[in-house]
């Protein structure tokens, strides 16, 4: 009776120490899949090289190019013209919009006119209320006369309103017939020249930013889990051998098909040393 009890008393007193080991033990088992790894052991996944940021370049409009201002692999700054079409018509429009917008005589004359009939309007006014020798009726159709004059000024003033929006219209369309970069970045890919046609949103200039670039790849859901937003971790690049990373971005969904979850990484570049398109293995 005695041995039984201590039995029991001993095996109640381990199992907590028991399940303590087993509670540290298997979540290294998961983490590494291999018993008796250690969460030390790092283990690499592949993935590609991409640069962080990419750009495939059309013009809003369609024409005939004039001009190719860059070549393939020139570096060049934000706001750079990397292309320009024909546009003397677009020109000679845009400049005689901004001539009638610029164009003041109806305003001035309606408002010469204007001034005129007021004062015409209050003399007659006077003598209505003082003498009585202008009738009603005179006074009534110079009352009728100020208020049209009063009208066309307006309008006068919308339209010039509407040509100046007519100005900027074509000064927009004449813009547009350039192509500026919209990032500092490396011209990668020219796809027309000069005196070729292209056609409202077909792409004719890529451009990338190689100052970061991204490393994609997928790692298993429990180990996707400890990563953490700015998270520094170590990658093999070809060409470019071991670097330091950021993690930027951990997917929320996993893929149903093979339960692992995509990652990004970026990988500073200044130097230019890495290739995007080439691959990469971080350890984790």
């Amino acid at each position: 009776m005695f041995y039984s009890s201590f039995y029991r008393s001993s095996r109640c007193r381990t199992l907590p120490a028991t399940r303590l080991i087993l509670g540290l033990v298997i979540p290294l088992l998961v983490l590494t899949g291999q018993p008796g790894a250690f969460a030390s052991e790092l283990r690499q996944f592949e993935g590609v090289v991409y640069p962080v940021e990419e750009r495939d370049l059309a013009l809003p409009v369609d024409g005939l190019i004039d001009e190719v201002a860059v070549a393939e692999g020139e570096s060049v700054p934000m706001g750079k013209v990397l292309l320009r079409l024909r546009s003397q018509s677009a020109k000679f429009e845009a400049e005689r919009r901004r001539l009638v917008w610029q164009d003041n005589t109806a305003v001035d004359t309606g408002n010469e006119r204007l001034k005129i009939i007021a004062a015409q309007y209050q003399t007659l006014s006077k003598l209505f209320e003082t003498t009585g020798t202008v009738s009603k009726d005179e006074l009534n159709a110079l009352r009728l006369e100020k208020i049209q004059a009063k009208g066309q000024l307006d309008n006068s003033l919308v339209q010039k309103s509407l040509d100046e929006l007519e100005y900027k219209t074509a000064a927009q369309r004449l813009l547009e017939r350039s192509l500026k970069a919209p990032i500092d970045g490396l011209v990668t890919k020219i796809e027309k020249f000069n005196g070729e046609w292209v056609s409202a949103g077909e792409t004719v200039i890529t451009m990338v930013d190689l100052r970061s670039v991204v490393l994609r790849t997928s790692v298993p859901d429990a180990l996707a889990r400890l990563l953490q937003s700015d998270q520094e971790v170590t990658a093999n690049v070809d060409g470019a051998g071991q670097v330091t990373g950021v993690v930027t971005f951990v997917a929320p969904v996993a893929d149903p098909a093979s339960g692992l979850v995509r990652i990004r990484i970026e990988i500073s570049n200044l130097n230019g040393m890495i290739r995007p398109g080439t691959r990469g293995r971080v350890l984790l």
